[in-house]
């Protein structure tokens, strides 16, 4: 290698000079831009005396293989009469390597990302690794280890590495996805943060390390009326909410039983209210002449509050453009007697909303009994949480319990190719 004295060793300084200043942290682009353009430019003029970054992506290769990613986008084939060839090429792929072996790849099926701005990757590093006068495969894979020490992540390693070779391509395959969901966490800075796993229908609230904080089971949306994956943030809690019934259920189950019967609101504590949210006396509205489109532009319907309401005593208001939330409910007996907990319309009902609630808020704000009073005549309280709470709604097929072992949940959308 050139002294460090000598002009070219000045003009690698500078470069790296350039990528820790221009490079700190940047956050992450969708799937295109990572940051990595300006660096590709620079290998351009990069030179070592060894073919340096085609034996450490090599050895990457072989690393990333024992953790389910696909190395095949990142061979270089090695020119044995020109070692140095494909050196700038084997750099460009150690960069994109590096890159999905801390960060991940993208998740299908995201309906919406709310933590968008928040996802972030740190492009610094990886060009400082690239760029270094002297690259080392154990070393990086050394460095990669250390950023990527969730719990449930490196159990499930273990778990694929023993079953590589030995069990079905489509549990292989579904591992895999999994394994990529973490490192897609990684990109998250959070110290606690809520995962909802809806093949598993259950909620918990991870800290940094993965330990467990707060486990529970949730009831999600039926295969018709699906749960969607995104990324959101809980706001605040409504302490005996009303509930306004979405158009599709409106439309669909409650507009045709009142053409048959006009007092099947009062069976269910339900009034009909005005987009502005005034009262309207049922008895007033032509059933049988009002279509479902002229129905949702002037009325909606709305549950009055208490016990009986289907959201229970409790809502945690997600920031997302669905009309979806977490909740209490008046059937909290399905959480003991059914297994079937895939049975909603798309809202998530939750099996410990009150021990949910404290956690959000920091402290204990509703004792034990608060459930059970059912309390009449109240109004909607809401209660802002500290600071607003990162959620990720995913479709993991295969996990790891709260013991480390390997847990197969059904495919109950049908999603899996």
């Amino acid at each position: 290698m050139p002294p460090r004295n000598s002009k070219f060793g000045l003009m690698i300084g500078a470069m790296l000079m350039v990528a820790s200043v221009g490079c700190q942290s940047n956050s992450y682009k969708g799937n295109g831009d990572t940051g990595l353009s300006s660096l590709l430019e620079r290998l351009k003029v990069f030179k070592r005396d060894k073919p340096e970054a085609q034996m450490a992506l090599q050895r990457l290769n072989k690393y990333a293989d024992s953790l389910g990613i696909d190395t095949t986008k990142y061979s270089v084939a090695f020119n044995p009469t020109d070692p140095m060839a494909n050196e700038d090429k084997a750099s460009e792929k150690l960069s994109k390597l590096l890159m999905e072996l801390r960060y991940g790849d993208k998740i299908p099926g995201l309906a919406f990302h709310g933590l968008r701005k928040e996802e972030k990757v740190d492009t610094a590093w990886v060009n400082a690794q690239v760029t270094a006068e002297s690259i080392s495969g154990d070393a990086l894979i050394s460095q990669v280890k250390q950023s990527t020490q969730f719990e449930p992540y490196a159990q499930l390693v273990g778990h694929y590495q023993q079953l590589r070779g030995n069990t079905s391509t489509d549990t292989l395959e579904a591992i895999k996805r999994t394994l990529n969901y973490y490192r897609w966490l990684n990109r998250f800075d959070y110290d606690r943060f809520v995962v909802i796993n809806i093949p598993a229908a259950e909620l918990t609230i991870y800290d940094k390390s993965g330990k467990r904080l707060l486990p529970m089971e949730v009831i999600v949306g039926k295969q018709d009326t699906q749960t969607p994956v995104f990324t959101s943030h809980l706001k605040d809690i409504i302490t005996y909410p009303y509930w306004n019934v979405p158009e599709s259920i409106a439309t669909k189950e409650i507009l045709p039983k009142m053409r048959r019967n006009a007092a099947f609101l009062d069976s269910q504590n339900m009034q009909v209210v005005t987009q502005a949210g005034k009262e309207v006396d049922p008895y007033s509205i032509d059933w049988a002449g009002i279509s479902a489109d002229e129905f949702v532009k002037k009325y909606r319907f709305r549950q009055s509050t208490g016990c009986d309401n289907a959201l229970g005593v409790m809502k945690f208001n997600l920031d997302s453009p669905f009309a979806i939330y977490l909740h209490d409910t008046n059937s909290r007996e399905l959480f003991s007697t059914t297994n079937d907990r895939w049975r909603s319309h798309g809202c998530m009902r939750v099996q410990k909303p009150v021990e949910l609630a404290n956690f959000l808020m920091g402290s204990e704000k509703f004792d034990p009994g608060f459930l059970d009073r059912c309390m009449i005549d109240q109004k909607p309280r809401t209660f802002p949480l500290p600071k607003p709470f990162p959620v990720f709604i995913a479709y993991n097929l295969v996990d790891v319990d709260d013991q480390g072992k390997l847990a197969f949940h059904k495919d109950v959308y049908k999603v899996a190719k």
